[in-house]
């Protein structure tokens, strides 16, 4: 028996998500990854950690975690961005900072990076790691921020999260229009 306020955490199997999966098929992957394996271990104080990317630049994953706090208890989670990736916590507006920034320092590269944030938002490659292969030299052209390997495989989970959160409304599109108005 757990004590009161007493946490655990969980660390689950990786969920992959790659290729030109639509939307749809994305969000009901990772709701029914939620049921099956959290459906024996719930309550109060159990967090759920589920690897998601191999950050390469860093060699460490990023993380999930559900529940993802504001007082949801649905199949919302959050995207874990420690400091040390550049990003802050990993907010709208510190993506939009970090963004903003790269376009300042090379204008021409960041159209490139708009394009491959471009792909993961239509879910045309949700593979960031072949979109890196597809532009080599993005990982190169910037110096301020996160890397951008790390840029966008944070903004492919926050598309999917907010995909989840606000299946009903925009969505994706929401936080899209705000990255592409930088």
């Amino acid at each position: 028996m757990r004590e009161k306020g007493e946490v655990i955490i969980i660390t689950e199997e990786a969920i992959e998500i790659k290729g030109s999966l639509p939307r749809h098929e994305i969000v009901r992957k990772i709701v029914n990854t939620f049921i099956d394996t959290e459906s024996q271990q719930r309550g109060k104080g159990v967090k759920f950690h589920y690897p998601v990317e191999n950050l390469s630049s860093i060699n460490r994953p990023l993380f999930i975690f559900r529940p993802g706090g504001l007082n949801k208890w649905n199949f919302d989670f959050k995207v874990e961005v420690p400091e040390e990736l550049g990003l802050g916590r990993g907010s709208h507006g510190e993506i939009e900072v970090d963004l903003r920034n790269k376009k300042q320092e090379n204008e021409q590269k960041f159209r490139k990076l708009l394009q491959a944030i471009t792909e993961v938002y239509e879910c045309s490659e949700n593979d960031v790691d072949r979109l890196l292969e597809k532009y080599p030299d993005l990982q190169t052209s910037f110096q301020t921020g996160a890397k951008v390997e790390i840029l966008l495989k944070v903004v492919k989970w926050m598309f999917i999260m907010e995909d989840i959160v606000y299946w009903n409304y925009q969505g994706r599109a929401m936080l899209y229009s705000a990255l592409k108005e930088v």
